[in-house]
């Protein structure tokens, strides 16, 4: 069998998030989701950024190029190219909590080692969703929106160019789902369309401009996963969950 793997981070049970910085390309961030023995309190995690160093060629070789422990575990993990007007010259990093909360670092700032000024923002969506945030998506056409999904079946959207607030609101005042939300995908084409997935089989698309759900889909098993197509706003990819009834 030829053996694919190009490097790897030992050690880890985390999320990781690519950079979208195209002079950052080699650079990925991971949220730790276990102590791994590191000696903080054992409900917290750590936020690092490695170089892979693909480009270069020093295969098996990632460089740590920063790294903050977290007060809780991380549950989801994106990173925006949004720079907030040159602000954040390489974006922002958002962390979905297993206690609720949404946190957003600027990675520049954590490779640089400055500390102090890592933490952009926390949110906790003025107590609207609750237990880990699972599902955390920026808009690929609106980077400085974002998308959080929780165990409680709530979805919640952002507005990072609104901080420290967020100014978060739900796709929806009338309804949300009822069961853990495991997936949040943005429409490849509309701005204002988000998909949300949840265990009971259900996916909601919304109409962000309405406030309303466009249409809800239903799946006799667990949906994990959802993608939209990226040249085509109407085709929507679905994953289930279910070992015994692997259906896509």
């Amino acid at each position: 069998m030829i053996d694919t793997k190009i490097t790897e981070i030992e050690g880890r049970s985390a999320v990781s998030a690519w950079s979208p910085v195209h002079e950052y390309a080699d650079v990925i961030a991971i949220g730790v989701k276990d102590s791994g023995g590191a000696g903080f309190d054992e409900s917290g995690g750590e936020l690092e950024v490695y170089d892979m160093q693909l480009s270069s060629g020093a295969k098996g070789n990632p460089q740590l190029l920063g790294s903050i422990k977290t007060e809780s575990r991380f549950a989801s993990l994106a990173w925006s190219p949004a720079t907030l007007n040159g602000q954040y010259p390489l974006g922002l990093l958002a962390g979905g909590m297993e206690t609720g909360r949404i946190n957003v670092w600027d990675p520049r700032a954590l490779m640089e080692g400055k500390e102090v000024s890592v933490l952009v923002a926390s949110f906790h969506d003025d107590g609207r969703a609750g237990g880990p945030v699972q599902a955390l998506q920026f808009n690929s056409l609106v980077p400085t929106q974002l998308a959080a999904g929780a165990t409680d079946g709530k979805v919640t959207i952002f507005d990072l160019t609104q901080l420290p607030s967020g100014n978060p609101h739900m796709p929806s005042d009338a309804k949300h789902q009822t069961s853990p939300i495991t997936a949040v995908a943005w429409n490849s084409q509309v701005a204002h369309i988000l998909a949300s997935s949840a265990a009971d089989g259900t996916v909601d698309i919304w109409d962000l401009k309405t406030r309303k759900p466009w249409c809800e889909l239903r799946s006799e098993h667990p949906v994990a996963d959802i993608a939209w197509n990226p040249t085509q706003g109407l085709h929507l990819f679905a994953a289930s969950a279910d070992d015994r009834h692997p259906v896509i």
